[in-house]
Parts: structure tokens; C-alpha cells; sequence
């Protein structure tokens, strides 16, 4: 029986639609996909729901910048376009978390710390941690994210500063670490790692005369003069 020289490609996942040209969400969706946010923010930070704790987790400007989110995403589907675009504008400026609202995010997304900037479309259940995102200027393809925009499944976790660049498509579970810049497709479940830090030059192991501060140090005085 014959092999091929080369496994074939597994298949990527195309969306049909964009972002930008998905039909309208009604308020009830919308309602749901903030409260599914806000429970993925209480169940991160330990699950307590005293009246401080929430207080203090929906002032985080990643909370508000997910709020502000859905609520201009809403708006856009419904064809108020310019005002959520307005929305998305002063959200920017408070939080400093840019998400357009021509962005697809699923339920049950948690953000960690600002910068971030998240373009395309996102599954159920992202996780970013901060100080990266997924963006363009790759290659001006369409592969259900919007031009030159990523496609990233379910149950995605991108550590401090990762980046997803292009239309590329992250697979549902990958998890992508620290410093990764990822501009192919990832499979599913995979672990995605940056070069680790190495040392470039060892420290010298000093000895104890040599560590020993300087006013320890003996002098001619204190040695002893034989009579």
C-alpha cells in the first residue's frame, strides 16, 4: 500500500460570514453575553460576590471595555453604526482596550491587563492576560474574521503579550505563551512558546573574603606584632 510523501493539511475552519455582515443580536443575546463575561470574571477571581468585590471588578477596565463592547457591537448589528463606533472610540481612551465593534467575541471572555487589542473573530471562552492581541497586516485575506483578520476557536489562552497577526486560524484549546507572535495556523490543542531567556554572561561566585564588606576587612593595626 502506497503513503503519500506528505500527510495532507488538516482542514481550517472557514465562516462564511464576517463580523461586520452577521445579522442583528436581539437585547436579550446581548444581555446574556455581558452576564456570561461577568460570571467568567467572578469564577477567575475566586468566586466571592460581596457587594465590594463586585463593585470593584465591574469598575476593572477590562470589564468596561467588554461592556462597552457588546453594547456597541449590539448597536452596529442593529445598524447604529456610527454610534457604536463613537462608543468604541471613548472606550478606547478609558480603558485603553481597543475591541472595534466589527469584532465577533463569543461568550465568557476574560481580559487581563490593558494594553489590548482584539480583531477578527473570537470564540467561547478566550482568555488574553495582557499587553498583545490579534490583529492584521499579514496578508489581505478573508477567512471568516474579516480582511486580513485571525479566526480563533474555543477555549483559547494567550499569555502576556502574545500576538496573533493575519488571517490565520487558532484551533479550539491551543494555548499560546508569553512574547509569541503567531502568523500560521495553530491546530487544536497545541502550545504554542516563544524562545526562552537564556544568560548571557554567569555571574562570578565570589568568596567570602571577597564578599565581606570592606569595614570588616583586616588592617596592619589589628595584627598581632610578635615581641
Amino acid at each position: 500500500m502506497n503513503t503519500p510523501a506528505h500527510p495532507p493539511k488538516a482542514s481550517v475552519r472557514v465562516h462564511p460570514v464576517s463580523p461586520a455582515d452577521e445579522p442583528p443580536m436581539s437585547w436579550a443575546e446581548m444581555r446574556e453575553l455581558m452576564r456570561s463575561d461577568f460570571e467568567r470574571v467572578v469564577d477567575t477571581m475566586g468566586g466571592q460576590r460581596s457587594l465590594g468585590r463586585v463593585l470593584y471588578w465591574s469598575l476593572l477596565p477590562s470589564r468596561q471595555a467588554l461592556l462597552w463592547y457588546r453594547l456597541g457591537r449590539y448597536l452596529f448589528l442593529r445598524g447604529w453604526r456610527n454610534t457604536s463606533w463613537l462608543i468604541f472610540l471613548a472606550a478606547t481612551y478609558l480603558t485603553r482596550i481597543e475591541i472595534p465593534p466589527t469584532t465577533a467575541i463569543g461568550r465568557s471572555c476574560f481580559l487581563g491587563h490593558a494594553p489590548i487589542v482584539l480583531c477578527g473573530r473570537i470564540g467561547h471562552h478566550f482568555t488574553h492576560f495582557g499587553d498583545g492581541g490579534m490583529g492584521g497586516g499579514i496578508e489581505q485575506k478573508d477567512i471568516g474574521g474579516g480582511p486580513d483578520l485571525p479566526v480563533i476557536g474555543d477555549h483559547v489562552m494567550c499569555a502576556i503579550r502574545a500576538l496573533v497577526l493575519g488571517p490565520v486560524h487558532i484551533g479550539d484549546g491551543a494555548q499560546l505563551g508569553p512574547t509569541c507572535t503567531v502568523t500560521r495556523d495553530v491546530p487544536a490543542g497545541a502550545v504554542v512558546a516563544a524562545a526562552p531567556a537564556r544568560i548571557l554572561k554567569p555571574t562570578t561566585q565570589a568568596t567570602p573574603e571577597a564578599a565581606a564588606p570592606a569595614s570588616h576587612a583586616p588592617s596592619p593595626k589589628d595584627e598581632e606584632v610578635p615581641a
